[in-house]
């Protein structure tokens, strides 16, 4: 199972940005690290002991990846040995020039961390934190960003992290109710509406049977989630690390 340094959506600044996370030993893996997440896992001591970090981007919005170049820096110029690079940002292959653009626009020079493509991520040490094998999903959020999810294999386990969604594909859907899917991570928000870029607990409901809801873990909550209201229907929602 995932754990989680914030769950909210990019205006429910309470919750705090969403952002998974597994550490284990010296090293932490990340889900995206949005405007809020550095200052988080500050405050939560998660950066204590780690050598190691792996970032995985779903997509670029700021509340995704607004604090990346704080952990860059930090970990480059105040976790020992100083100087030397100890972040991996790996993402998909349509995006990961446009992450590096964005890092560089904002002064964090190549030389500080470690980028490569996530186009089916092999050899980079996920085993560490329990990881097996990781791969981007193509998903449906803002038209004028490409989204991604992911699949996570570990040791019993299979996750699906939807990253920002407003749909479930055919494949991933099927893969949960054939019991694939161990743990099923899905952007969910109590507004619906049409043309809505995150998907509404009232479609999620209709995507998904009732006795398989208990695999189903709602996230990127906005502002008028009702938490109970899932439970009752349900479906888990994950809480923060505090």
């Amino acid at each position: 199972m995932l754990n989680f340094i914030g769950r909210g959506s990019a205006f429910n600044t309470k919750e705090g940005n969403n952002c998974a996370y597994i550490k284990k030993g010296e090293h932490l893996l990340l889900i995206d690290c949005g405007s809020s997440t550095f200052g988080r896992l500050i405050e939560a001591n998660l950066l204590d002991g780690i050598k190691r970090i792996t970032v995985l981007i779903t997509h670029l919005h700021p509340d995704h990846v607004g604090s990346l170049g704080d952990l860059i820096f930090y970990s480059y110029y105040n976790i020992a040995p100083m100087f030397e690079r100890k972040v991996k940002v790996l993402a998909p292959t349509p995006i990961i020039e446009n992450v590096r653009e964005v890092l560089n626009l904002t002064g964090v020079e190549p030389n500080t961390y470690n980028s490569d493509k996530a186009s089916s991520m092999h050899g980079f040490d996920f085993d560490e934190v329990g990881i097996n094998y990781a791969a981007p999903i193509t998903v449906e959020h803002a038209e004028e960003l490409q989204c991604f999810g992911y699949i996570l294999i570990g040791n019993e386990q299979i996750i699906y992290y939807s990253g920002d969604s407003n749909t479930i594909n055919e494949i991933t859907l099927d893969m949960l109710k054939d019991g694939i899917i161990t743990h099923f991570y899905q952007d969910t928000c109590k507004a619906d509406y049409e043309g809505n870029v995150h998907l509404s607990l009232r479609k999620l409901t209709e995507l998904i049977p009732y006795g398989l809801r208990n695999k189903v873990y709602c996230m990127h909550l906005d502002e008028k989630f009702d938490e109970q209201e899932a439970k009752d229907l349900g479906f888990n929602v994950v809480s923060i690390t505090k």
